[in-house]
């Protein structure tokens, strides 16, 4: 059974990509440093092939939900998520998601699938970042080191009482 779904996914993952390859659009969502983007892509019915592409300018902690709408006008089946520098979480047909801490630099995400909706597919992409704060920890750890290497220093030059 497993290996069945694995050949099915297979499938279609080729068969969208060989069908929509060349009308993909780009969702663009900006640089999302310390911002919430929550943008709504939809299609006519028929493939569809969206490049959703962000960028951050500091590592930032990043929480992205990607959920297809299901309603008799809008749905997209066979939806699939995939990226190079993200790992996604969900199985096919959506919600997909992913949570971590990202490097500052440019993301694209790619969704695919079919809008069979009489009215075509919609999705939604939700995504928060804020950047990642130095801990108040590692100040104090540093500020106590260098006053080790200070008062080590002051004992080799006999200034300081043993």
């Amino acid at each position: 059974m497993k290996r069945f779904v694995m050949v099915l996914v297979g499938a279609v993952l080729a068969i969208a990509s060989m069908q929509v390859s060349a009308q993909a659009t780009t969702l663009d969502l900006g640089d999302v440093t310390a911002s919430v983007a929550n943008d709504i892509a939809g299609s006519a019915p028929g493939p569809l092939s969206y490049d959703v592409t962000f960028s951050l300018t500091a590592e930032s902690n990043v929480a992205l939900l990607l959920a297809n709408f299901v309603t008799a006008d809008f749905h997209i089946s066979n939806l699939l998520a995939t990226s190079s520098d993200l790992t996604l979480t969900g199985a096919l047909g959506g919600p997909f998601s992913f949570a971590g801490i990202l490097a500052a630099g440019d993301y694209l995400l790619h969704v695919m699938g079919t809008a069979d909706g009489t009215a075509g597919g919609l999705f939604q992409v939700t995504l928060a970042a804020t950047t990642t704060p130095i801990p108040g920890a590692l100040l104090l750890f540093v500020t106590a080191i260098v006053g080790m290497a200070g008062f080590a220093g002051l004992r080799r030059r006999g200034f300081a009482a043993v």
